[in-house]
């Protein structure tokens, strides 16, 4: 009897539980889908940003199929650092742990957000091309790391519903990065809530659950 009631008190979603999913969905998961969406909306900005640059550079602008290319290499370094950071998980999970390796993969967020809104200042669109590359290894990382942790922390009978709160900060990522994405709010010239001229920040915002996820996590001291 009372290995039942301990049985059953193993099974519930418990407060610390349901927080540390959704942090850990937020931080990371949510993250890989706002990236995988933010590049959509600004993309006649952004190759108007790389123009202007290589103009101030060279004195010329650039024809319409290096823009293009160089516009296709920015975003297609987002899957292939999802590709290196898939290959880093084994490494970084053996070394580090479940929650160790998800707060070390905060690196390859936290720097490319920083890289990212300083790119208009330094007037330099290679910052934008290698933040994308660190910033896709970090969703690399998260997509394979956190439904590990998850499975650890989580109870043999909640184990399905909580392994699919992963997908769904995913989707909800890329909902969020679509709506920001909109003329009025954050791609456009002169919206309120944009930093430059020509520059809008919606790649920036993913450092916001980055910091969430830190905190809670030093706060809760879960550890897998």
């Amino acid at each position: 009897m009372e290995q039942q009631d301990q049985s059953m008190k193993e099974g519930r979603l418990t407060l610390v539980l349901a927080l540390a999913t959704l942090i850990a969905a937020f931080g990371s998961s949510f993250q890989y889908g706002y990236n995988v969406a933010a590049v959509n909306s600004p993309a006649l900005l952004m190759q108007q940003f790389y123009n202007e640059t290589y103009y101030g550079r060279t004195g010329e602008f650039m024809e319409d199929f290096p823009l293009t290319l160089l516009w296709s290499v920015t975003v297609s370094m987002f899957p292939f650092g999802g590709f290196i950071g898939s290959l880093l998980v084994g490494p970084l999970v053996n070394k580090f742990g479940r929650k160790g390796a998800l707060l070390f993969n905060n690196i390859f967020s936290i720097v490319p957000a920083i890289l990212m809104g300083c790119s208009r200042v330094a007037t330099s669109f290679e910052l934008i091309i290698i933040s994308r590359l660190l910033v896709g290894i970090c969703a690399g990382v998260s997509s394979n790391v956190v439904p590990m942790y998850l499975g650890e922390l989580a109870p043999k009978n909640l184990r399905g519903a909580l392994g699919v709160v992963p997908q769904l900060f995913i989707t909800v990522g890329i909902l969020v990065a679509q709506i920001f994405g909109l003329r009025n709010l954050l791609a456009n010239v002169d919206g309120e809530f944009r930093t430059s001229r020509e520059h809008p920040h919606p790649f920036t915002t993913t450092l916001g659950p980055l910091l969430v996820f830190q905190s809670h996590h030093h706060r809760t001291g879960l550890s897998a």
